[in-house]
């Protein structure tokens, strides 16, 4: 796998929900290579201020386009200046970058818990897992997504056969992206909401506890088959709380960690986390994705 250093030019930067933007790059090096879980590294600003780049996870990256997709929220002056950005505009970008979901051959039922903004490099999981799938079963390799949020559907037609589960919870009903795309992959979608405002009030990590108790699920009752890999990115509670409950429940389980990062390539040592083996390791580097008994403090 190579490292891309360059310019790519905005096909399209736009609001989908309130302080939630969808940016699609005209990036063929970094969309051959792209895997899910991966971010790019992002200059702002040709500016001195703000000086360090941003990491942004990759939430589609399509290779017969040649296109990589991010879905950013604006919480700083550097994410400010990236919502600025119009169609046709260059940005200097840096990636593939670190390590992403690992998606093994066993896997029958995988499941998928996303909080917020950290849904967003879950789509690009979720596509690979169906191709995954469908090539295991010796189905015709697919194409890949022109645009996530446009067509709704990155793999061409909704699949027929269920692929696995998704919880995703976001703040309130406005902040919701991303749900028809992970049921077109194949995905049973489990909404919340912290103000009830659609699907279930509280949060994925309850409707997780919900199904490895087998207990009720909000839309259908008893859920099954049995979990037997779980995936997860957003706020550090919902993180602690999977590996949590993947570690009494003897299932793996694959976090992806954020942190704030300067070089984006492991040399800085400002993203460091506590290895489970004594030490430290770097997000960047060493993750963003990490296996939950590999770290602590999550």
């Amino acid at each position: 796998m190579s490292l891309f250093c360059g310019h790519a030019k905005i096909k399209d930067n736009i609001e989908i929900a309130p302080g939630i933007y969808h940016m699609v790059l005209n990036c063929p090096e970094v969309a051959e290579d792209a895997a899910p879980g991966q971010f790019i590294h992002i200059r702002c600003t040709d500016a001195l201020s703000p000086l360090l780049r941003r990491p942004i996870s990759i939430a589609m990256a399509d290779k017969k386009e040649g296109t990589v997709e991010v879905i950013y929220r604006v919480v700083g002056q550097g994410t400010r200046l990236l919502a600025g950005k119009k169609k046709g505009q260059m940005l200097d970008i840096m990636g593939p970058l670190g390590h992403g979901f690992p998606i093994p051959p066993w896997v029958k039922h995988p499941v998928i818990v996303g909080g917020g903004i950290g849904t967003a490099p879950l789509l690009f999981l979720a596509e690979s897992i169906r191709e995954h799938k469908l090539s295991s079963a010796g189905s015709p390799e697919l194409s890949g997504c022109e645009d996530i949020m446009k067509t709704g559907n990155s793999c061409g037609k909704p699949a027929k056969e269920f692929i696995g589960t998704v919880f995703v919870g976001f703040l309130t009903e406005k902040e919701i992206f991303g749900a028809e795309l992970l049921k077109d992959c194949g995905f049973k979608v489990e909404i919340c909401t912290d103000d009830g405002s659609r699907g279930y009030k509280g949060f994925p990590t309850d409707l997780l506890e919900m199904y490895l108790n087998d207990g009720p699920s909000p839309s259908s009752g008893k859920v099954s088959p049995a979990i037997d890999i779980i995936y997860a990115c957003g706020p550090s509670p919902l993180l602690s709380k999977v590996a949590s409950m993947a570690s009494r429940a003897k299932i793996p389980a694959y976090v992806s960690l954020e942190e704030r990062m300067a070089c984006g390539v492991g040399a800085c040592l400002g993203c460091a986390v506590k290895s489970a083996d004594g030490g430290y390791m770097k997000i960047c580097k060493d993750g963003p994705v990490f296996e939950v008994s590999q770290v602590t403090d999550l």
